[in-house]
């Protein structure tokens, strides 16, 4: 099996991920990465059929160039996935990427800012600035539905149904789901289409139904919303690293310490699995620690008592 052939059968693997799994272009292209370094680094000539052995040398590999444990993790996922197609469609014998070690990784806590660092900053737009009206729906539609900035950016007016109150989001996959934005940013939105959208003509027919436009009157890239919110924050003095990001960890935090069921919560951010929704109720432990206080019997009982 030459090169040719090699990629073929990585082109037929990423086919399969995109039609029937509905992976998004930025997960293909970490997946091919991922597998085509894995060919590279070890010349593989005659097919894909290796052993053990070969595994942990690219492990090693990886670990003497101080590759991270996350990124690590993910190689051998890409990998194990990899050969769990090829092994299914006979392609090789075995996958001896079944069997790899997977290495322990801390969980993170994400940055999030408090509720009043978050006012501070969704009052910084002024209605008489230039883009007052689209840089306040911008913040606060962030802010209010937990939306990632590639989902911001990709936004239609068309998917907005004001009547109900819902925002329709496509979310990594194509998947879509249906948000709720809340009375303030809906008046935010509502003003900015009325003051200024409406009477914007973008300069791509593409972009004629995009919500969000720059001041080219093009859809946003990613830098120009990351430099938007950055220089909100420092308008508002906060002196944390904000980006869109830190506005979607918040949303979450910021449910979670109001009551808000984790499911609920899980679907509002579009996560696929539970556990990536978790790592927000280890963030506030002080926090915790008053509400088990406050609510365990034994520990209200402990409390009284010491009152006494």
């Amino acid at each position: 099996m030459n090169r040719v052939d090699k990629l073929r059968y990585i082109d037929s693997y990423l086919q399969y991920l995109e039609l029937e799994c509905g992976l998004s272009s930025n997960s293909l292209a970490a997946y091919k990465r991922d597998i085509t370094e894995f060919i590279d680094i070890f010349k593989l000539k005659s097919d894909f059929n290796i052993t053990m052995k070969t595994v942990n040398k690219f492990l090693s590999n990886l670990s003497d160039r101080n590759r991270k444990p996350g990124t690590i993790a993910r190689k051998i996922s890409s990998l194990r996935n990899f050969y769990k197609y090829l092994t299914d469609n006979s392609f090789v014998k075995s996958n001896p990427f079944e069997y790899a070690r997977v290495p322990k990784i801390m969980r993170y806590h994400p940055d999030y800012l408090t509720v009043d660092e978050v006012i501070s900053i969704l009052e910084q737009p002024k209605s008489e600035e230039k883009d007052g009206f689209r840089d306040s729906a911008i913040l606060e539609l962030i802010y209010g539905t937990g939306i990632r900035i590639s989902e911001l950016i990709s936004l239609k007016i068309s998917s907005i149904y004001d009547e109900i109150g819902f925002i329709k989001i496509i979310g990594k996959g194509n998947k879509e789901r249906l948000v709720p934005y809340g009375k303030i940013a809906a008046k935010a939105v509502g003003r900015y289409l009325v003051e200024k959208r409406e009477k914007i003509r973008p300069d791509n027919s593409s972009d004629g139904d995009i919500l969000f436009l720059s001041s080219r009157n093009k859809r946003f890239s990613r830098v120009g919303l990351w430099k938007l919110i950055k220089k909100y924050a420092r308008k508002a003095v906060i002196n944390k690293e904000v980006t869109p990001h830190t506005f979607r960890h918040s949303f979450a935090t910021h449910l979670i310490e109001g009551g808000a069921d984790l499911r609920v919560v899980q679907e509002l951010l579009g996560h696929a699995s539970i556990s990536t929704t978790q790592i927000y109720t280890q963030i506030d432990r002080e926090y915790l620690l008053t509400v088990h206080r406050e609510f365990h019997p034994r520990e209200r009982a402990s409390m009284k008592a010491g009152n006494k």
